[in-house]
């Protein structure tokens, strides 16, 4: 391309009501960027003064800086780029994520906003041969009318996004930063062409669509997880249910194999069940159900599995568990359960349980200590019920 389809203009010289319209274009910049910040981040609890002051603070303290650098300073841009990242400031002060959230966040917003702006700015100058900014005015407060918009459909997919860089992937928060850097290399030509506009509308396309496909990856493999969870877990406890229970006793019956570290389980079942659910309801019977689900919860260890087994019945899994500590938690767990009274609707219901536990030994199968434990239970229901029974006792007639 020849010189004559360059277009090189006086920032210097501008006539007073571009300068004006420049100036409103800046302010209505700066509050895009901050309403997105607040679209994607989430406000720590302080006073509303403080965060206007905070950002209000930064934004004119960047203004001074600029009007200090701009006369000495070889590239207008490149200030407003540099100085922009004094926003870090006030983003750290207000919202609670963490630092690789706020940067994650400040620079991808930052790079598309770079972006738009750069891209008016270009489109005007390369339309209008010269700098006037009423289509760059126009296209901020476009994207100004847009953010309800982003803040409806964009702004979940950005949340998980920063969930999983939270979580991991940390150095995934780089990325926006060399988008940033990019952007600003682009915008700092002090010529203007279709050659230098081409390239940063393209790059601005796809950053977009790389922030598309990391949203819509994220999506599928919280989706996938949440069905394997459902998979694993009782609609009406939250417990796990009983094909995880029975994967998990065989992991643990494999590792004890191998390393001769014992387990224990623990079978509970709620005593008279049938009767309450004939007499209160079958609503009452699951209120109840999800009730006693949360005592055991609570009693366990974070290592314990509880799962409800089938219908009013409950197995506990305990790795690196003997006898004597297995049988302390169910009995705590029977006394946890015979002192709470049940409240639902107008009844209070005082019930009970019967708690079978077995302690894996040598030459056992998986199936056969879960079997062991159900035989403690159901002895202990045949001798009376509200009472733990340890398998190992039952052939000498002991029973707790």
């Amino acid at each position: 391309m020849s010189d004559s389809t360059q277009i090189v203009v006086d920032f210097a010289n501008l006539s007073d009501i571009t300068l004006i319209i420049i100036n409103v274009s800046r302010v209505v910049f700066v509050i895009v960027n901050i309403w997105l910040f607040y679209s994607f981040l989430t406000a720590k609890n302080r006073p509303i003064w403080f965060q206007i002051i905070a950002f209000a603070g930064t934004w004119a303290t960047i203004n001074c800086l600029r009007d200090f650098i701009m006369p000495i300073a070889p590239n207008h841009y490149w200030v407003g780029y540099i100085l922009s990242l004094l926003l870090l400031i006030p983003l750290s002060l207000v919202f609670k994520e963490t630092l690789h959230a706020k940067l994650f966040v400040f620079f991808m917003v930052s790079s598309f906003s770079q972006a738009y702006f750069s891209i008016f700015c270009s489109l005007e100058i390369l339309a209008l041969k010269n700098m006037v900014g009423w289509l760059l005015l126009a296209g901020l407060l476009l994207e100004l009318a847009c953010i309800p918009l982003i803040r409806k459909y964009i702004r979940p997919h950005i949340k998980n996004i920063l969930d999983v860089l939270d979580q991991q992937h940390r150095v995934f928060s780089f990325f926006p930063m060399l988008s940033f850097a990019l952007v600003a290399f682009y915008a700092g030509q002090t010529t203007y062409s279709l050659f230098t506009c081409i390239p940063l509308v393209l790059f601005t396309l796809m950053m977009g669509f790389s922030y598309y496909l990391i949203a819509v990856s994220i999506d599928q493999t919280k989706y996938n997880q949440q069905l394997e969870l459902t998979s694993r877990t009782d609609s009406l406890t939250s417990l796990y249910n009983r094909r995880h229970m029975e994967t998990r006793i065989q992991e643990e019956h494999e590792q004890y194999q191998r390393t001769g570290m014992e387990f224990a389980l623990i079978s509970i079942d709620v005593d008279l069940f049938k009767v309450i659910n004939d007499r209160y309801g079958h609503a009452c019977g699951d209120f109840l159900l999800q009730s006693v689900a949360e005592d055991i919860r609570k009693s366990v260890r974070q290592s314990d599995t509880v799962a409800r087994w089938g219908g009013d019945e409950f197995l506990l899994l305990l790795p690196g568990t003997n006898a004597k500590i297995a049988m302390e938690l169910a009995e705590r767990i029977s006394k946890t359960v015979e002192k709470h009274r049940y409240v639902y609707e107008n009844n209070t219901l005082a019930v009970t349980v019967t708690i079978g536990v077995a302690v894996i030994k040598s030459g056992d199968a998986a199936d056969g200590i879960i079997k062991n434990a159900d035989t403690g239970m159901y002895q202990g229901k045949r001798v009376g019920r509200n009472r733990v029974v340890f398998f190992d006792n039952l052939d000498a007639g002991v029973t707790l």
